[in-house]
């Protein structure tokens, strides 16, 4: 059973969940849930939403967790029970989770529902011309809009054969992902560890300084801002950090995407665990962030 303490490491990601509020139907089920930081949760599903999800991890404590920081690849269906599919908006909040997570394929079929509500939706229509056509994908025609003929310029002429249509098409391309190469402006070897981990996830790979596609550049600081002690042992420690990231493309000096994180009175009963538990915060707010800038670069 997960304790109180564990759920510092969510404070900036997740909000509490108000007593008042009335759980779901499909409430009361156990859940596994596992975050893009790393961390895994075990409790009882208690309400979910287009938000997020809640999760009651039992002694009265109760996490809301946003869906950003949800392993998309492991937790699809259950956002997909979060959607309302007779709502466009809610249709279209489904296929950006997709869309984050580089789940290309569930993607188009989420917007082939969407143009199912609204088939003359044009943004839809090509967002959906970007993304592969999986077997079994059903697009809505387009009301109003009739196929160009061309017009035959000697109708009375007989015809050639049509060549036959190849019996088994090569599948659509998928998008690529890039090589990302990760320069620590301050050594930090679990960090470096932890990001590479994350990328791996993602099926990305980490390149070198000499091949690679993209440049993450992460700057990573740790204040040690109290560390009492009585007769030699360690009372207790307390971590603040803080975290700048920059995203450059190959060979270009001018950033693309760039955030700042803090992470403020991480306590635990010795520096090692303050610190290791203050670097998985503040890497875990980031990373979701880092995901979706590069993401948007494909």
């Amino acid at each position: 059973m997960k304790t109180t303490s564990i759920c510092l490491l969510l404070l900036l990601a997740c909000l509490p969940v108000l007593a008042q509020d009335k759980p779901k139907a499909d409430a009361g089920e156990k859940l596994s849930l596992k975050l893009k930081s790393g961390e895994e949760f075990d409790g009882t599903l208690k309400k979910l939403t287009e938000d997020g999800v809640s999760l009651d991890l039992g002694d009265g404590v109760v996490l809301f967790v946003r869906w950003a920081f949800v392993r998309g690849d492991k937790h699809l269906d259950l956002r997909k029970r979060a959607a309302d599919y007779t709502k466009l908006a809610s249709v279209i909040k489904l296929a950006d989770f997709c869309h984050e997570n580089a789940l290309d394929n569930e993607e188009a079929f989420v917007v082939a529902a969407g143009l199912k509500l609204e088939p003359d939706n044009a943004a839809l229509r090509a967002r959906l011309d970007k993304l592969p056509k999986p077997e079994g994908l059903e697009v809505p025609d387009q009301p109003g809009k009739q196929p160009d003929q061309p017009k035959d310029p000697n109708p009375d002429q007989p015809k050639d054969p049509l060549p036959d249509k190849p019996k088994d098409p090569l599948p659509p391309p998928s998008r690529a992902t890039f090589k990302v190469y990760i320069e620590m402006v301050s050594e930090d070897a679990a960090a470096l560890a932890w990001l590479t981990d994350e990328f791996e996830k993602q099926k990305y790979k980490v390149g070198t300084k000499a091949d690679h596609e993209m440049v993450l550049k992460v700057d990573l600081k740790f204040t040690l801002t109290a560390n009492p002690k009585f007769m030699g042992a360690e009372l207790y420690a307390i971590y603040d950090g803080t975290l700048k990231y920059e995203l450059f493309r190959k060979d270009e000096k001018k950033n693309f995407a760039n955030r700042e994180y803090s992470s403020k009175q991480v306590r635990r009963d010795t520096k090692a665990e303050a610190l290791t538990s203050c670097r998985k915060d503040i890497l875990g707010q980031a990373f979701p962030d880092i995901h979706r800038d590069l993401e948007k670069q494909r």
